[in-house]
């Protein structure tokens, strides 16, 4: 008789155990009910409940919000980490930025940068002529320009034998870039003792390459350098005296961008809202 209470209370158990699962909870509020095989100190590995081939899978602690050992429900929808944009949940994506070497140009440049996906970001750009340091023959200037770039990474986020990927703004990219400018410039030379004045209303395109460097999730430093087309009407130019767009200088319509800038992030702490298929 004992022996069959024991059998009974065994199998009892083993009927029990059988329908016991694990629950994972992602951070977009999925679950997954599952059997945990082993926990890291970056990893899950786990075993989907109802998989009879017991195939093992992994997930990212810092993709998941809880671990409990109770019922739910199965999700198999683990999403690529490099298009994931729970692991940028503390990354503040507003950039704003002072171009120094357009001050260099007698521009003052502000640009705003926002990220919109792991691996893209739209920025523009206001310039400003006359706020900076004069150069060469130029007496003053005056003007606007603004320019509109979108980023594109080239570099994964996740870098060699690193856990957490770098912040979303962070790495090398390459930027397909339009702009408008107009303003004009009044040159003084001293040697001829005579003066010019160079006025310009133009449209430009191009593409920019160049990386940023994210410190302490604070402190942007961006460089970058460009080769642009622009067309338009420009009156009194030569050889001596390019175009000069404060970042931007050139001739025959051809333009070459040199771009150092440093900005601070700002903005809430909180993740890329994630687009549901």
């Amino acid at each position: 008789m004992k022996t069959k209470i024991i059998a009974i209370l065994l199998c009892f158990v083993a009927c029990i155990n059988s329908f016991a699962q694990d629950v994972i909870t992602k951070k977009d509020g999925n679950k997954m009910k599952v059997t945990i095989q082993k926990v890291t100190k970056n990893n899950i590995k786990y075993i989907l409940f109802d998989d009879p081939n017991k195939v093992i899978y992994t997930i990212d602690k810092v993709l998941i919000t809880n671990v409990e050992f109770a019922y739910g429900k199965k999700d198999l929808d683990i999403k690529d980490p490099e298009k994931n944009p729970y692991y940028f949940a503390e990354d503040k994506i507003n950039n704003i930025l002072i171009n120094f070497s357009a001050f260099g140009g007698n521009t003052l440049a502000f640009a705003y940068e926002r990220a919109i996906n792991p691996g893209q970001s739209i920025m523009t750009e206001l310039k400003i002529y006359g706020l900076g340091s004069k150069s060469g023959n130029e007496e003053s200037r005056s003007g606007l320009g603004i320019d509109l770039h979108y980023r594109l990474k080239t570099k994964s986020f996740f870098g060699e034998k690193e856990y957490r990927p770098k912040h979303i703004l962070h790495g090398p990219y390459f930027a397909p870039i339009v702009g408008f400018s107009t303003g004009s410039i009044d040159y003084k030379y001293r040697y001829y003792n005579s003066n010019k004045n160079v006025k310009h209303t133009l449209f430009h395109f191009g593409i920019q390459y160049g990386n940023q460097w994210i410190l302490q999730r604070k402190i942007s430093i961006d460089t970058s350098f460009g080769f642009h087309y622009f067309m338009g009407s420009q009156s009194d130019t030569d050889d001596f005296e390019p175009v000069r767009l404060g970042n931007m200088v050139g001739s025959s319509n051809k333009l070459f961008s040199l771009n150092i800038r440093v900005g601070f992030l700002t903005g809430k702490n909180n993740y890329i809202k994630h687009k549901r298929d």
